[in-house]
This record gives structure tokens, C-alpha cells and sequence, in this order.
């Protein structure tokens, strides 16, 4: 960790759910493949649930709310979210209360199922976007809070001022592992979908002054609006750091295909190869796509030497969406 991230972050309070550093990987086959050296941050490893990146935002989210004594946590996503999930598991395992507030197909596959199986309360609301998802679950905190309870609302993907120091705290973990390594990043390359993870790495990376530029893969088509929030983000966890400090433009490419969740055949087809030379399961909604973009990124010399990507996680993905993969990969 590097030492001023950790005297920054020490008084925040935050429970410990990621117990080790994730490692970093090299990628020899896909770095000869590209003529790039590539790097995996494993935080599909964070070791809590089916870790991910969500794991280090919930480090400081339920810190704030066990600290604040709260007794419910309420989030919001997809019937497939990640982060609903994980969320709700940890809340449990801290003896909290949980209410997921989702939208989407109800089917039991992925992280929906893991829902159910876990015993996980979850409402399912007919709208088209998670957006759309938030004054619902302002109305479900306040019928809660009608019965006694004191419900703690999570934005969706952990996208918060709190939520964004988590990955400020991994700025500074991939710091000291770089420099254990003996190598010097030019990228790190980020799948954004709610745009707290950018943020975090952006600002921890200002902070430090890093030698590397983070870039962002947009997986949803919403670069536009995302480039202010990832800003937004930074800066309002800067202050609440009590930091005035200077957070570049966020660096953010569109490889959404036209939709958040859109199944292509270039994307299965990569998550594929990676995992049959790497050994590393991609997913098709954010990581699979973050690594293509990485790939069309390296190939246009916008990336550097040496590249490290965030495996953010999202392996559920894989069964939600597996039957469609097949068949995109089956076209001609």
C-alpha cells in the first residue's frame, strides 16, 4: 500500500472483506499476441462472494453504515448484478438486513439465482434502466424506516463518494506492486459501468502521481454522461478526503457495441481465446468487452509497453448469458 493512500484513507472507517493483495498476472500469449506486455489485476480474486470489484467499494460502504448504525442495506441493478448480489451477501454476513430493488427477465440463472439460494429479499420493478430503479428504492427506505428499521441506500455499482475510495485504496495497492514487480505501467485500463471504480483509480492515481494513464472502456454506450459523472465521483471523494486537488479529464473509450448487455460474436469469441490461453474467464457484459477495447486500443498504439487491465470480476455473467454466447459464436 502506498504509505500516503493509507494515512488519507485511515480514518474512514471500513470493514475488512478483501483479506490479501490480488495479484497481478502476466499475460504471456496474449502479450505476444498484441507485441504489448499485459498485466490482469485479478480483482475477480478479492476472495468475499464471488469477488469482483464491488467487494472494495462495499470495504467503506457498509463501514459507513455499520458505523452510523444502520440496520438494512438497500442497493439497486440488473436481476443479474453483481453488485446486488455481494452487496446483500455482505450486508448479511455483517448481520444486516437486505432489500434488493432490480429490474429485468426474473430467470433463475446467474446472479438472480444466487439471490434466491442465498434467501435474499428482492423486488423486481418493470423499467427499462437501473436509473430508473432510484426514487423506487427511496420509497422502499421509507417504508422500511415506517416499521423502525434505519435502511442505508447504496446507488447502483457502488457509484458513491464512499463507494470510490475503495478503489482509491487499490490506486495504491497497484503502486507497491508495480514497484515489487520491477516494472513500470503506461495503462490501466478500467470496464466503467456505473463509474465509481474510474473514479477511484483516477483520483488514487493523481494523488500518487503514478506514472500511468487510466483509461476507460465504456460498456454501455453512455461515454458522455459518463466522462461527468467519473469526474463528479472523483472529485466529491477527494473532498470528502479533504483534498483540493486537480483530477484530470477521465480517458473514456466506447466498446458498449450499441447497448449495455448486448451479446456480440467478436466479445464471446475474445472471452474464449483468453480463457484458453490464459486460463482467465472473461465476462460478456464488462469485462469481455473492457479487454476488446484493450485489444483495439494496443493494436492503435494508445496504450503503451505495458498495460495492466482490472479484472473487475463478473463471472455469474457467464451463466446469464452463456446459452446466447454460444449461439453468437455460431454464426457465420
Amino acid at each position: 500500500m502506498h504509505p500516503k493512500i493509507g494515512s488519507l484513507l485511515g480514518r474512514f472507517p471500513r470493514v475488512e472483506l478483501v483479506r490479501w493483495e490480488t495479484p497481478i498476472q502476466y499475460l504471456p500469449r496474449v502479450s505476444r499476441k498484441l507485441g504489448v506486455d499485459v498485466y490482469a489485476k485479478r480483482d475477480d480474486l478479492t476472495g468475499f462472494g464471488i469477488g469482483g470489484n464491488k467487494v472494495r467499494k462495499l470495504e467503506f460502504l457498509l463501514g459507513d453504515a455499520m458505523a452510523k448504525g444502520y440496520d438494512t442495506v438497500i442497493t439497486t441493478g440488473a436481476v443479474h448484478s453483481n453488485h446486488a448480489f455481494v452487496t446483500a451477501l455482505a450486508a448479511k454476513s455483517l448481520g444486516l438486513d437486505a432489500v434488493l430493488v432490480l429490474y429485468g427477465k426474473e430467470r433463475l440463472k446467474g446472479n438472480y439465482l444466487l439471490d434466491k439460494l442465498m434467501g435474499i429479499e428482492t423486488r423486481v420493478y418493470d423499467v427499462e434502466r437501473t436509473s430508473e430503479l432510484w426514487p423506487i428504492a427511496q420509497r422502499v427506505a421509507e417504508e422500511l424506516r415506517n416499521e423502525g428499521k434505519k435502511p442505508y441506500l447504496i446507488p447502483a455499482g457502488g457509484a458513491s463518494p464512499v463507494g470510490t475510495l475503495g478503489y482509491v485504496r487499490a490506486a495504491g495497492e497497484i503502486y507497491s506492486q508495480m514497484r515489487q514487480l520491477g516494472v513500470e505501467f503506461d495503462s490501466v485500463v478500467d470496464a466503467v459501468g456505473s463509474g465509481g471504480t474510474l473514479a477511484g483509480l483516477l483520483l488514487g492515481s493523481t494523488i500518487i502521481d503514478a506514472p500511468w494513464q487510466v483509461i476507460g472502456i465504456d460498456v454501455g454506450g453512455f461515454v458522455e454522461e459518463l466522462n461527468e459523472r467519473v469526474k463528479n465521483l472523483a472529485l466529491e471523494a477527494a473532498g470528502l478526503m479533504g483534498l483540493s486537488i486537480d483530477v484530470p479529464e477521465p480517458r473514456i473509450y466506447d466498446y458498449g457495441f450499441g447497448a449495455y448487455g448486448k451479446i456480440v460474436k467478436e466479445v464471446a469469441e475474445l472471452i474464449r481465446f483468453v480463457g484458453t490461453s490464459e486460463g482467465i474467464i472473461l465476462d460478456p457484459v464488462y469485462t469481455g468487452k473492457a479487454f476488446y477495447g484493450l485489444i483495439d486500443l494496443a493494436e492503435k498504439g494508445k496504450l503503451g509497453e505495458s498495460v495492466l487491465f482490472i479484472h473487475t470480476g463478473g463471472f455469474p455473467g457467464v451463466f446469464h448469458y452463456g446459452e446466447e454466447m454460444l449461439e453468437t459464436i455460431k454464426k457465420p
